[in-house]
């Protein structure tokens, strides 16, 4: 099958060093590859790859199986960005596919069957105060907020791995987070869990106190009530009540 022809009829050709290409020649157009572009940040995880899906724009909706032949090390840099090629091997026996086709990979680290999961958002939800109540008791509050955290200090210190992770750090395979589930009373208890295998929108859970159908808190909303409101109008300009000072403007 001739892809391309670069010569036309009665045109001189001219040999030098190398010899001059007149024509592009498919062998077999049912075994197609693909050469991916992949990013520095990536090229790590898709050593570990076990299935690559791809997709192309002439057949939306379908996908087609391809499998990880060869991994380039020479490094492509196309203004400060380093990517790698990968050779893609696909099998192309309705020859849907064409030469020069752009194609859009998804590929598969690794993936888990039934276990349970979280959304990562309910790893990263802290509760906060919504009571307005200050004096003794809002200072019982803070300190029994500060044996909290106390407690998640002693044991990291246990864990001979030190993976307990606060909830702004990023989500890695066996850390020990916290989440937060609605009580019977209607009130947050907190959980323990150990995580595993993570997608950017949910986490599994590995092990803890997490059972499937537990309600998971991933928000909170604070009533206006129990907002602090200050005024942050600077005097002068309308904020300062008429006649307090003679720091306004006079006529």
């Amino acid at each position: 099958m001739v892809v391309s022809r670069d010569v036309n009829v009665g045109q001189t050709v001219a040999a030098s060093l190398s010899a001059p290409t007149l024509f592009t020649i498919a062998n077999d157009l049912t075994q197609m590859q693909v050469i991916a572009n992949i990013d520095q940040a990536d090229i790590g995880l898709v050593e570990q790859a076990k299935s690559v899906k791809f997709s192309v724009d002439a057949f939306p909706g379908k996908e087609f199986d391809g499998k990880i032949e060869q991994m380039r090390l020479n490094p492509v840099n196309v203004q400060n960005v380093v990517t790698y090629n990968v050779v893609i091997d696909v099998g192309n026996p309705d020859q849907k596919l064409k030469p020069g086709m752009t194609a859009n990979l998804t590929i598969t680290i690794d993936e888990r069957n039934n276990v349970l999961k979280v959304p990562n958002s309910a790893l990263r939800f802290t509760p906060q105060r919504t009571d307005s109540s200050t004096g003794a008791g809002g200072q019982g509050q803070g300190q029994g907020r500060r044996r909290q955290q106390q407690g998640d200090n002693n044991a990291q210190g246990n864990n001979s791995s030190g993976q307990f992770a606060p909830a702004s750090a990023p989500v890695l395979p066996g850390q020990v987070r916290v989440v937060w589930v609605l009580g019977q009373d209607g009130k947050p208890e907190r959980r323990r869990i150990t995580v595993g295998l993570s997608d950017g929108a949910a986490t599994e859970v590995v092990d803890g106190d997490l059972k499937e159908g537990d309600m998971v808190i991933t928000g909170q909303q604070i009533s206006g009530a129990s907002r602090t409101t200050t005024n942050s109008t600077p005097p002068g300009f309308g904020g300062a009540p008429r006649g307090a000072g003679g720091g306004g403007p006079r006529r």
